[in-house]
């Protein structure tokens, strides 16, 4: 066989960081392709018996070797690279000093650039300075003079969380010396799409949902471009290989690319594989043909586009080698063996992971302390709960009489839900649109009749404002048509009134709410509080006896919660700023900046989804988990929001469970099974499929 073409592909040296164990850069024997070459015509086949020997033949002997050689290495995928000698001179245009381990990761990050996987994966521990690290690495290969292929923009694209766009820019603008790097954020309706504009700035900086929504309608802006360098920042948000929003990534290019994300592996294995598959590293993100050396991407068609076999005769490397074992044996046998492959052959070749604690010398963190509050219910509460909860078993038992248990993920996923809502508080379930509608209702089950603050009749239609005082919604459109600034007659303050154009109907809504809020649903002059709520005003009671100045960050899972405790702390006198998923990038900059500029502004209350990633608020010491997840790396994450570089305080974190309720089963399984899984953090039912029936029975079982 003619030495440089080995199995019709072109021979280039392959780096001991792609495949090869156990040899030191520029060593390994194996070859593989740049571009692939046909030989008389066709690709080389051997489907008809030749006695040729296949690339992906070959590395599955020398994987077998590896696995001979290194079977009795250890498995802790915590830590990867912990400790590394070698180091990098921060870029001059960088103005903040890098800590120790950020320079070793710049000495890493460029030599895998100049290796063929040209990019990697960085884990490190969430508030470790991932984006500067990054933001250093662009600023290092401009200085020595990177080349820029004619084909590619010098630019980086940066994709992240919308949370996390305006969290980049400052970090940039704050880092680096001025005038030194151009940045544009590409987002919004009326976003640039002039094409040629791009190749004017070192960074450009966009969502994962502008990416998808592109992709999905086809607008190529993005994806007509050879990116210098993409980064995939928060990179766990296309862990699901199958999602559009991972397509859409996945069909990007580049010359480098890079993953950033302190959970790269949150439920189970297979997510790495998006990141891999992200690298293009040869042979882990690859399918194979069985009968010739064809490889590919994707799968997706009956015939493979590349040569002449059909789909069915390729297999992808990953799940072969990788998935299968683990998913089929655990940590035995072939899953053993393959789990060792991924740690100590895969990922220590493209990721770089360094924990607070390993590194603890380098950043000096403050203490973190972590509290678990229980709390139980009082009467009327505890009969809520119980009603429900008998009526959700009662369902759950009948899916179990009919053998229909593990079909009915939707349904259990929302008997979950409500059960959770009601331990934070009742109104979620009572007055959720859904329930409303039902019932035919308007406000709650609570509402007791009121006179109306403009006609002192009862309240026809009664319409709720700010000030809790009531009026008829007759009474306010009347008076609406002749007075432009309306005031409440009780304690003058404005009142507001949303005309809804679709319906003609009108409906004044709480300052400062969305016209969606739960508070437009509610009749807040009895308004009820809830165990949850009295337990956070107690603790942020305590916080400030401790410390006048200290501010607390709220974390809940459902916004409605948020809702009401922002009504029942701003009755308090207790300034509070609130994000959540509807919010704009602008709205969301202003309550950052309220939160992190005024010292009487507290409270930050912030969903999961859209405050839990990227957020970088030291100003805060204080974190409070409203509702356990079913996660644990998700509040992690939003625990790290404060315990992270910047911080000088001691940190308080207090997670608050209801006792004797789902909140205990939630927690009671994690330990059990030590279950990482997505559950109702994403809203998606499908998560539950982590969950045998053993599970869903133990959760319902008393």
């Amino acid at each position: 066989m003619n030495e440089a073409q080995v199995g019709g592909f072109v021979d280039t040296d392959l780096t001991a960081e792609a495949v090869c164990p156990n040899i030191t850069k520029g060593e390994c024997s194996i070859k593989i392709k740049e571009e692939q070459v046909e030989q008389d015509g066709v690709i080389n086949d051997v489907g008809n018996g030749g006695d040729i020997l296949l690339m992906w033949q070959k590395w599955e002997e020398e994987n077998d070797r590896w696995m001979e050689e290194n079977h009795a290495l250890y498995l802790d995928f915590n830590s990867q690279n912990e400790f590394m000698t070698e180091t990098a001179e921060q870029p001059s245009d960088l103005i903040i000093p890098l800590l120790r381990y950020q320079k070793e990761w710049l000495a890493w990050a460029l030599k895998q650039e100049e290796s063929i996987v040209r990019g990697g994966i960085l884990a490190d521990d969430m508030g470790m300075g991932k984006t500067v690290q990054a933001i250093a690495l662009v600023l290092a290969k401009r200085g020595i003079g990177q080349a820029i292929s004619d084909s590619a923009v010098k630019g980086t694209l940066v994709i992240c969380p919308v949370v996390a766009v305006i969290q980049w820019v400052n970090e940039i603008e704050r880092f680096t010396t001025k005038v030194s790097n151009a940045i544009f954020v590409y987002h919004g309706a009326n976003r640039e799409k002039n094409i040629g504009r791009f190749a004017e700035y070192d960074f450009v900086i966009t969502t994962y949902s502008i990416v998808e929504t592109e992709y999905r309608k086809n607008i190529m802006i993005l994806h007509s471009i050879n990116w210098n360098r993409i980064i995939l920042d928060e990179a766990h948000c296309v862990k699901n290989i199958h999602s559009n929003t991972t397509r859409a990534i996945l069909s990007l290019e580049s010359s480098y690319k890079w993953a950033l994300s302190g959970t790269p592996l949150q439920n189970r294995v297979g997510e790495l594989y998006s990141l891999v598959h992200f690298l293009q590293i040869i042979p882990y993100s690859y399918y194979f043909c069985e009968d010739c050396d064809c490889r590919a991407l994707n799968n997706s068609s009956f015939e493979c586009p590349h040569c002449h076999h059909q789909s069915f005769r390729h297999f992808c490397w990953w799940n072969r080698y990788i998935a299968s074992p683990i998913q089929s044996q655990g940590n035995h046998g072939f899953g053993r063996d393959a789990m060792i492959l991924l740690k100590h052959k895969i990922l220590k070749t493209i990721m770089l992971r360094r924990t607070k604690k390993g590194r603890a010398a380098d950043l000096g963190l403050p203490l973190k302390i972590v509290t678990l509050r229980k709390d139980c219910f009082d009467v009327k509460e505890e009969e809520y709960y119980r009603s429900l909860w008998d009526e959700s078993r009662a369902q759950f038992n009948m899916y179990i009489q009919a053998g229909t248990l593990m079909n009915n993920y939707v349904n259990i996923f929302n008997l979950l839900t409500r059960m959770r809502q009601a331990v934070d508080h009742p109104y979620l379930v009572e007055c959720s649109s859904s329930s409303l509608a039902r019932s035919g209702r308007t406000t709650n089950v609570g509402y007791v009749e009121q006179t109306c603050g403009l006609c002192h009749d009862p309240a026809k239609d009664p319409i709720v404002n700010s000030c809790t005082h009531v009026f008829c919604k007759s009474c306010l459109i009347n008076i609406s048509a002749i007075v432009e600034q309306l005031s409440c007659p009780s304690c003058f303050k404005s009142i507001t009134v949303d005309f809804t154009a679709n319906d003609q109907k009108t409906k004044a809504t709480i300052k400062g709410f969305r016209s969606s809020s739960i508070l437009n649903r509610i009749c807040l002059d009895n308004f009820q509080t809830s165990t949850k709520i009295e337990a956070l005003r107690e603790e942020i009671r305590f916080m400030i006896e401790r410390e006048g100045s200290a501010k607390a960050i709220v974390f809940s899972q459902f916004t409605s919660f948020l809702d009401l405790i922002h009504y029942s702390l701003q009755k308090s006198g207790i300034n509070c700023v609130q994000l959540d998923g509807s919010m704009t990038i602008t709205a969301r900059g202003s309550a950052i900046t309220r939160f992190t500029s005024d010292p009487d502004c507290i409270i930050f209350l912030m969903s999961l989804k859209a405050g839990g990633l990227s957020l970088n608020l030291t100003v805060a010491s204080h974190v409070f988990l409203m509702d356990p997840w079913w996660n644990a790396a998700v509040e992690r994450q939003a625990e790290d929001r404060i315990h992270r570089i910047g911080q000088f305080k001691p940190t308080r974190i207090v997670r608050f469970v209801i006792e004797n309720t789902i909140e205990e089963r939630i927690l009671e399984l994690q330990e059990k099974k030590k279950l990482l899984f997505e559950g109702t953090v994403g809203g998606a039912s499908e998560a539950l499929e982590e969950l045998t029936e053993a599970d869903l029975k133990f959760l319902f079982v008393t």
